[in-house]
């Protein structure tokens, strides 16, 4: 029953600094976001609701190495506040050792887990997946919205559309004139009593269906022909355009954002065509290996933050962010070391786990057994001598 109640107090001790480090972390990322989706709306011209849909799909992909580091936070600012208040030596002297207290800790490291997994596999390919649909929704959109009578629409870049009049609430084109200058050694121009859009989102474009008309061409050579049609399809390729609208974004739909699948047969192309696939396949086995995080970080947490020290909240805030970028300067070293080769594909993903795993493993042992651990003594007192110099520094102000 004593135990029970324990675990619930770490767990709550846990949940409150963790779910404020994800909100902050969150709160971080949306607004240095903010600025870009109000250029996409302002400059660009992207209906806010696209905007807003762009930047929800990017969500899953940021939560990923957000969820950990909320989790490593909680850990580390809880068992430091229980350790400055002398909590943990009152349960050490009530029985309640480390491995006692480890199990909520482990607990909500396996959630986290289970949970970036989820995000992994699942939520970043589909945001992905919903991102592509979104662009090209919006590219087809903008094919209808900047359609304007009476003016000589370039949506298309050297494909220029005249229209005299819109009719059906936009869908029906009446009095239709197109330049068609995409082919350099062809001009086409084009004339039509009427047409509409129809979008393929299978092959990324919308085909302009047009009647009654004929299609005037003078080629390089100077050679000027004439046909007349009853009904003419032109297809309008959208790719550049969700080219344009994903350079707008500023975001690249990369090996990481794809499901393992895709990434799998990506992988089976490049080798069909004799191409380098280590970047491939270190982003394959870093799928698998970055859920993981979690439980190392639970596992570098725990004997860190029971550690007492006189810093206090400041302490488990400055070592949470430092284990936080080590990691992820570990991540960055590990990638680049699988894609030039100079590391196996699945070693360099799974090399930040490791290192951190074997330091987090013989940390908790320290700690089990209460050795000093003194190059956190000296870094808390460098946070005390830091913390004596702003006082002294306010005070002067």
């Amino acid at each position: 029953m004593i135990s029970k109640i324990i675990d619930r107090y770490i767990l709550k001790e846990i949940l409150v600094p963790a779910g404020i480090g994800l909100g902050v972390f969150t709160f971080a990322f949306v607004m240095s976001k903010l600025f870009r989706v109000t250029e996409m709306v302002m400059d660009k011209g992207i209906p806010v609701g696209y905007a807003v849909k762009l930047f929800l799909c990017l969500i899953p992909a940021f939560l990923v190495f957000v969820v950990p580091m909320a989790f490593l936070l909680g850990v580390l600012l809880a068992l430091g506040r229980l350790s400055s208040e002398n909590e943990i030596i009152a349960l050490k002297a009530s029985g309640v050792g480390l491995y006692q207290i480890s199990p909520p800790v482990f607990f909500l490291s396996l959630l986290t887990f289970f949970f970036t997994s989820f995000l992994v596999f699942c939520a970043v390919p589909w945001g992905s997946t919903k991102f592509q649909d979104t662009l090209f929704s919006l590219a087809e959109t903008k094919a209808k919205v900047d359609i304007k009578e009476q003016i000589f629409n370039d949506t298309f870049g050297d494909l220029v559309i005249y229209v005299n009049k819109l009719s059906q609430r936009g869908k029906v084109l009446e009095g239709i004139m197109i330049s068609d200058e995409r082919d350099p050694e062809v001009n086409n121009t084009i004339f039509a009593r009427k047409g509409y859009f129809a979008p393929n989102p299978q092959a990324q474009k919308v085909v302009l269906h047009l009647f009654d008309g004929s299609i005037h061409s003078k080629e390089v050579e100077e050679t000027y022909r004439t046909i007349n049609f009853n009904t003419y399809q032109l297809t309008i390729s959208l790719r550049e355009e969700i080219a344009k609208a994903r350079r707008r974004g500023r975001v690249r739909m990369l090996e990481k954002e794809m499901s393992i699948g895709d990434l799998r047969k990506k992988i089976k192309r490049l080798r069909k065509q004799g191409k380098n696939i280590r970047p491939q396949l270190v982003e394959l086995h870093f799928k698998f290996a970055i859920p993981f995080g979690a439980l190392i970080f639970c596992l570098v947490g725990i004997p860190l933050g029971v550690q007492r020290t006189q810093s206090g909240r400041s302490w488990g805030f400055v070592l949470s962010l430092f284990i936080i970028l080590l990691y992820y300067v570990l991540y960055c070293v590990g990638k680049n070391l699988g894609s030039s080769g100079v590391m196996s594909p699945i070693l360099a993903a799974w090399f930040p786990n490791i290192l951190l795993g074997v330091l987090g493993i013989y940390l908790f042992v320290k700690a089990a057994g209460e050795s000093p651990m003194w190059i956190l003594n000296w870094g808390d007192k460098g946070m005390q001598f830091l913390r004596e110099r702003w006082k002294r520094f306010s005070r002067e102000v």
